[in-house]
């Protein structure tokens, strides 16, 4: 069941507002319905006239049958009689009942477990999915604290942090992080960034952000070291990075980085130092092949879990009702392995002359860049319609009739988009967006002699 817009009384002001509802979370149908509703991004009011941002209060049906888990919430405030409430509900568990093949209908859709409240409704999805109540209360504790800190005024917060030093770790972090998505994408930047400027201020003063710091200054001296070596980068040397890397975060940057070169050449290489090595070192040698060969997999088996995932995304969108409402549901998962499997099997699709198949994921992918498009950042798409003109002349001339645009922040993203190409190796676009940065320039300068 698609959702539904409809208008509501806003509960602050009481002004009409247009909300869009949806009641039905068939995870069954739609795997990515139990993700925004365990983020609670559904069914939002945003009043244009008082700024209040709530949730909606309407009836619910959540749906996941390999867990065989069927329930129901009508909040109490909606006030109706059990005879309409049945009628509502089982409208919405007859939808869930006739998607179903014949062999996936079980006796517990016959009964719908009803929740008093949305939070009970949440704790057991968590249940099923193996989540303890001791596990939610520690989450809980940890939710609340978080919230505490974000109302604790800034010239006191560094010693509340400090004094709650033992709950601010990964855990915490991880659920600040999440909300600070969820909020930005719910259209709060102001509380997002709050929330982001908490999150640095926990990883300066909490013992947990200065082991996260030690981590992210090895890794970034390892990165740096992969990046100066560019070209250079042997097996032989590879092999010298891995023997000398002094942590286990050094290690894994080199690992991840230098992936193609982790070879069977490279591991026979190393078994070979082994069995020449005695004592302490040859356990070392040892010890460091088993932890390269775990990490090696580790990342083997997470790339095919992308491209697998990629895979399913790609085929909700190709049979997706409404695509471009598919493509906005699982933005986070159109990533570059997104990307590359879309292309691969376009290409595919086309050579093999499955053009009913090629034009869908044509569709997909040109929709996609479109909304891409929509979305990016005014000086993105300046620079997007530059670089789709014929000529440096003609860029040159558009720059100098909207030469207001040539701001500060233009020609940083000129130039932060010129050194992210030449680290691609695409020579020809990096120097393309450097005559555009002299010409920005240029155009800047009159200006401001005109001025």
């Amino acid at each position: 069941m698609p959702p539904i817009r409809t208008m509501m009384s806003c509960p602050q002001c009481r002004q009409p507002v247009q909300v869009e509802l949806e009641q039905l979370f068939d995870v069954t149908q739609d795997p990515s319905a139990k993700r925004r509703f365990l983020n609670g991004q559904f069914n939002l009011i945003n009043c244009p006239n008082c700024r209040y941002q709530g949730q909606a209060s309407t009836f619910l049906v959540y749906h996941d049958n390999d867990k065989e888990l069927l329930m129901s919430y009508v909040p109490m405030t909606l006030g109706l009689p059990q005879a309409e409430q049945e009628k509502i509900i089982g409208k919405l568990v007859t939808e869930v009942v006739n998607k179903l093949p014949q062999e996936k209908r079980k006796g517990y859709l016959f009964n719908p477990k009803p929740a008093l409240t949305l939070q009970s409704m949440l704790d057991r999805i968590l249940e099923a999915d193996g989540v303890t109540k001791e596990m939610m209360d520690a989450q809980r504790g940890k939710a609340n604290l978080l919230q505490s800190l974000i109302n604790t005024p800034d010239e006191q917060l560094a010693a509340k942090i400090q004094e709650h030093d033992a709950e601010l770790d990964e855990t915490a972090l991880q659920m600040l992080s999440a909300s600070i998505q969820a909020t930005a994408q719910g259209g709060n930047v102001a509380a997002a960034r709050k929330m982001a400027d908490l999150q640095n201020q926990i990883i300066q003063h909490s013992s947990y952000g200065a082991k996260l710091r030690q981590q992210q200054a090895q890794m970034q001296a390892a990165m740096r070291e992969m990046q100066e070596l560019g070209d250079q980068l042997t097996p032989d040397k590879m092999m010298e990075l891995v023997l000398g890397a002094n942590s286990d975060d050094k290690l894994a940057v080199y690992v991840s980085l230098g992936r193609p070169l982790l070879d069977y050449g490279f591991f026979e290489s190393l078994t070979r130092r082994i069995d020449r090595a005695e004592g302490a070192d040859k356990e070392r040698l040892t010890q460091l092949r088993e932890k390269v060969l775990a990490m090696t997999q580790q990342i083997d088996e997470a790339a095919k879990a992308r491209v697998q995932a990629a895979a399913e995304v790609l085929k909700r969108l190709i049979d997706a009702p409404d695509l471009k409402r598919a493509i906005a549901e699982n933005a986070e998962a159109i990533d570059d392995t997104f990307m590359a499997v879309l292309t691969e099997n376009l290409n595919a699709a086309r050579q093999a002359n499955r053009l009913d198949v090629a034009a869908k994921l044509a569709r997909v992918s040109e929709t996609i860049q479109q909304l891409m498009e929509q979305s990016a950042p005014p000086e993105i798409k300046f620079i997007n319609q530059l670089l789709d003109l014929k000529t440096d002349e003609e860029a040159e001339a558009e720059m100098f009739k909207r030469s207001a645009e040539m701001t500060p922040e233009f020609l940083q993203t000129l130039t932060y988009l010129a050194e992210q190409m030449r680290q691609g190796k695409r020579e020809d676009l990096a120097n393309r967006l450097d005559k555009l940065y002299m010409a920005a320039l240029s155009a800047q300068m009159t200006t401001n002699w005109k001025k």
